[in-house]
């Protein structure tokens, strides 16, 4: 492999295939770029075939990304990184979700780990990263000997951190002085979660509003990260499949208005039974009349929960993607194209979506779709730390309630009545619709996926500009060039001292 400039690009489930690999053809568009260049493709669905023959070509290596679960040293680190960034409770998300898991018993001796995490972590927030000590003590040996096999010269994950499968590659990288980059696709991860994301050399997000995320709460420097928008809108602001084809492709009638209830996992929320029988309720009593709902399943929904609803008149059920091998995470779902496309229809014309706190109301904001969010729990109101009131606190979620954009019902008859509002009359909340997608998507050109491509082509140049100038201040070609060489290795090493 010493004859060709290796790149490592991490795909851990279906989602992140959608938006790295298929919204903007990342593999291909990197092979044009340089005829040296050769790409392992680290993913779990190397284990499934139709996976494989979409993906391989020359110049292309799949490899399997197991899953990992840290443990001995490492997990006791890891609880000291994740104590030392809670003790701080720097967003509203933060402390929400902190009270959750203490109600679950998952959060244990905080205050003594959190003091450790003072002295051991804090410093290196903002001069490194919060995973210093761990990077340093703890290594991956299957990792490290893939990096010896290919010595890559450049890391692509799909997130900075938050993904277990990925930790390894991403410390490996770190261990060896390898340059890494993250396609950050959630506009969640730098305020709504209970560890905090490592630091990348070039970090990839939407918008603004997450650049600063990064940079207050997470010690990135400005110029590390680049603001792309999100790949996996692009399709939406494309043409779109006429009204009656989908109508046709879902076996709705085009007769009467489509409310599109969208779910969340059960794990977040599980009374979309309930929801959906206040909105049949409503429709059978005339309260919404000429309408019919869509249950859009998310991929961690389960369809058995919705079986006393098949024959239900008016009523659609649909999980749209494609089944594939279970990775780390438990998902066993594929994000294609034409998962996308349909979303995207079926958004562009629904006359009101309904959603718990969910990332479609940026979706449905890009088609000036009205939402209704989802505020009650089933016919008993649950605990605060397990009720969808929560939600509606969350840091990135009060930049979508905040623009006067949605309404937010506290009770199925609010429900039924801010629906048959939106029904009415579309156009309310539209200035707030239309705020929401400038500060999220932040770009609506559709070419978000064609900036991360040339983004990480920019990587790739500045990689190879770096060691042309190094094997020229060395005097002449360095035959250990790679980044996994002994000598990289020793380059890293002296930068983490002096780190």
């Amino acid at each position: 492999m010493s004859t060709n400039r290796n790149v490592f690009v991490s795909v851990p489930h279906g989602t992140s295939a959608g938006n790295m690999l298929r919204s903007g053809g990342l593999l291909d568009r990197m092979l044009e770029s340089d005829p040296q260049l050769h790409i392992v493709l680290l993913s779990p669905m190397a284990k499934d075939p139709q996976f494989v023959r979409e993906f391989e070509r020359p110049r292309v290596t799949i490899l399997d990304q197991p899953a990992h679960v840290p443990s001995g040293l490492e997990a006791r680190l890891l609880a000291i990184v994740q104590a030392s960034y809670l003790s701080q409770g720097q967003t509203e998300s933060v402390r929400i979700r902190l009270a959750e898991a203490r109600a679950n018993g998952i959060i244990r001796w905080l205050g003594i780990k959190g003091l450790i995490g003072r002295v051991l972590v804090q410093p290196f927030t903002r001069n490194g990263s919060r995973y210093a000590l761990s990077d340093r003590l703890v290594s991956h040996p299957a990792m490290e000997k893939l990096f010896d096999q290919y010595q890559p010269v450049l890391v692509v994950a799909a997130n900075p951190g938050l993904v277990f499968s990925e930790v390894p590659l991403l410390r490996t990288a770190r261990r060896r002085g390898v340059r890494s980059m993250a396609i950050d696709p959630s506009w969640d991860n730098f305020t709504n979660k209970l560890i905090p994301v490592r630091q990348v050399d070039r970090l990839v997000v939407w918008n603004e509003i997450m650049k600063a995320q990064a940079i207050a709460l997470h010690g990135y420097s400005a110029d590390a990260i680049r603001v792309a928008g999100a790949p996996q809108f692009d399709l939406h602001f494309r043409v779109r499949t006429p009204r009656a084809e989908l109508f046709r492709r879902i076996g709705a009638d085009p007769d009467r208005k489509l409310i599109a209830l969208t779910t969340t996992p059960r794990s977040l929320y599980s009374h979309h039974d309930h929801v959906l029988r206040a909105l049949v309720k409503a429709m059978e009593s005339g309260q919404l009349t000429n309408a019919q709902v869509l249950v859009r399943l998310h991929p961690r929904d389960e369809f058995d929960a919705y079986r006393e609803f098949l024959n239900t008149p008016n009523v659609i059920i649909e999980k749209p993607f494609r089944d594939t091998v279970k990775v780390a995470d438990g998902l066993a779902i594929d994000v294609m194209p034409e998962n996308q496309r349909h979303l995207g229809d079926t958004l562009c014309h629904a006359d009101v979506v309904v959603n718990v706190a969910s990332t479609i109301t940026i979706e449905a904001c890009i088609f000036d779709t009205p939402v209704v969010n989802i505020n009650f729990d089933g016919p008993d109101e649950s605990a605060y730390v397990k009720s969808a009131r929560r939600y509606y606190s969350f840091t990135h979620y009060v930049n979508i309630t905040s623009r006067n954009s949605v309404r937010i019902a506290t009770s199925p008859a609010e429900l039924v009545r801010d629906v048959a509002a939106y029904l009415a009359d579309p156009s309310l909340d539209a200035a707030g619709r239309k705020q929401v997608v400038l500060d999220q998507c932040q770009f609506t050109d559709g070419r978000s996926a064609e900036r991360v491509v040339r983004l990480v082509l920019d990587e790739l140049g500045a990689v190879a500009a770096r060691a042309a100038a190094l094997r020229q201040a060395q005097g002449g070609p360095d035959p250990s060039a790679g980044s996994g060489s002994p000598r990289a290795r020793s380059r890293g090493e002296q930068r983490r001292r002096t780190a």
